[in-house]
């Protein structure tokens, strides 16, 4: 009977890692009088009771690292509000909680899911660039195009949600995605336009810019100064090659 017990659990809790049953506290004692292990209500292993966690809220308890599966499995599954996994019971899981029993990066990842969740999605947007991806919130005010990611810092339009489309107004390159099969082709025609038009990159942030008169000595919005000519990073007593080659 015990093996078909132990049979059953472990089909449980291969196929159902969250089903949850009425806790157990083994027999075995300490000279204190206290369980010195308890069978974890998600796992079925024993455990430990130092491994124990008791929620203040419904007094239910679980292992701490089933808690932290259980936590981080339904923050990975975008569930903003999560409950306790015993199936009786409503009280809801907050981070406030579990400082001192989570790992750091759950709680971090919970509290910003928590915060993500309070903002009206016509208020969101996110860094276009694919290695960055952070949350931006566009709090109603002026309406710009030119925007630094405050996470990545490198440029992209506001408006378009797209990295920085350069000296073309938000039409002319919305017009130019149109008409263009990929973003490839996109890009080459952008650098056709850039070539075009003389525009110079910025050797430290790779913004475009146009300069309409002056010297060849350029202050990039990022702070860096680089020739327009050449594009090389300016230095005291620069002499720009590609200048005075042509």
């Amino acid at each position: 009977m015990q093996n078909i017990e132990c049979s059953t659990q472990q089909l449980l809790r291969k196929h159902l890692p969250f089903i949850v049953l009425p806790m157990v506290i083994l027999k075995t004692k300490e000279s204190s009088g206290e369980p010195s292990k308890f069978i974890c209500a998600i796992c079925f292993d024993e455990k430990p009771v130092s491994d124990r966690f008791k929620y203040s809220e419904c007094n239910h308890i679980f292992c701490v690292p089933c808690l932290t599966k259980y936590a981080a499995t339904q923050m990975h599954q975008n569930i903003l509000k999560i409950i306790c996994p015993n199936p009786n019971c409503s009280s809801e899981l907050k981070p406030i909680h579990f400082q001192t029993s989570l790992p750091p990066e759950v709680i971090d990842r919970w509290e910003t899911v928590r915060c993500e969740s309070l903002i009206a999605e016509s208020q969101k947007t996110y860094c276009p660039f694919k290695d960055c991806s952070v949350l931006l919130v566009d709090d109603g005010g002026e309406v710009v195009t030119s925007a630094e990611c405050p996470s990545c810092h490198r440029l992209f339009c506001a408006q378009c949600r797209v990295p920085w489309h350069g000296m073309m107004t938000c039409q002319e390159y919305q017009k130019a995605k149109r008409s263009c099969k990929n973003e490839r082709e996109l890009d080459s025609k952008f650098f056709k336009l850039a070539e075009k038009e003389s525009w110079q990159k910025c050797p430290m942030c790779k913004f475009f810019v146009q300069r309409h008169s002056g010297c060849e000595h350029i202050r990039c919005r990022c702070g860096c100064d680089f020739c327009y000519h050449c594009g090389k990073i300016w230095i005291v007593g620069h002499v720009c090659k590609k200048r005075h080659s042509a």
